[in-house]
This record gives structure tokens, C-alpha cells and sequence, in this order.
């Protein structure tokens, strides 16, 4: 009997692993352009943006806020349709959003704060996208 058990739990598991690739599948595999474009022009502004904050440039520091902004509806931006992506996405902009309002206070360590938000909401996005291809199944 166990040994029945044991096969069919081999089974259930394959089934399981299956079923995990047809749905993560699409979204786990290779990058699209226009995502590869966005997340280019991402790191870019974001380096602008950091430029702004350390040279407390006001009005460059808003326009790359602005711009990181309007990123997030280009189409590249949300090629994973997921819960925890959209997560990841809402902590960017709420981040991107406090960056704008500190910039039009001329507000240096608020602007900061909502920076490290930034890069960290960025990070952990790309961690959890690492993390979901690692799973996909070959």
C-alpha cells in the first residue's frame, strides 16, 4: 500500500509542478523588448533622479519623478499580471509620488526617504521576479 501511496504522491506533485508552469509560464520567461525598454529608461531616470536629489536640482528632481511616473503606464511596464507584482508596482509609484511632493516642497530628506523607498521597492520587485523564474519549470 505505501508503496502505492509513495507513486501516487509522485503524481500529484508532477501535476502540481505542471500546473505551476502553465500558469507561471508566460510571465517567467524571457524578458519582452518593450519591457527590456522600460526597465532601461527606469534605471536611467532613476540615476537622473538621484543626481537631482544630491545637487538638490528641484525642478529636475520633479521632472524624473514625472517621468518615472508615466513609466508605469507605458506597456512594457506590467508584462506579469500577478497580485504581488502589482504590489510591487504600488510601492513604486506611491514612492515616485512622495519623491514629486517632496521636490515641490524643497524638501531634501523627505525626498531622500521616498528615494530609498524607491530602490527598495525596485529591488524587491526584481527579487520576487528572480525568484518566480527560478521556479519555472524547463
Amino acid at each position: 500500500m505505501r508503496a502505492w501511496m509513495f507513486g501516487w504522491g509522485k503524481w500529484v506533485a508532477a501535476a502540481a509542478l505542471v500546473s505551476l508552469a502553465v500558469v507561471l509560464g508566460p510571465m517567467a520567461g524571457a524578458q519582452t523588448s518593450q519591457t527590456d525598454q522600460v526597465m532601461r529608461e527606469k534605471l536611467t531616470q532613476s540615476e537622473r533622479l538621484l543626481a537631482a536629489l544630491v545637487t538638490s536640482n528641484w525642478a529636475a528632481l520633479d521632472r524624473h519623478g514625472r517621468a518615472l511616473r508615466d513609466l508605469t503606464s507605458k506597456p512594457g511596464w506590467d508584462q506579469m499580471r500577478l497580485p504581488e507584482y502589482y504590489k510591487h508596482t504600488t510601492a513604486f509609484q506611491r514612492s515616485v509620488e512622495s519623491v514629486v511632493d517632496a521636490a515641490g516642497r524643497r524638501d531634501q530628506r523627505e525626498a531622500l526617504t521616498a528615494y530609498n523607498g524607491l530602490v527598495a521597492s525596485c529591488v524587491e520587485c526584481h527579487r520576487y521576479v528572480a525568484r518566480v523564474r527560478i521556479v519555472r519549470v524547463p
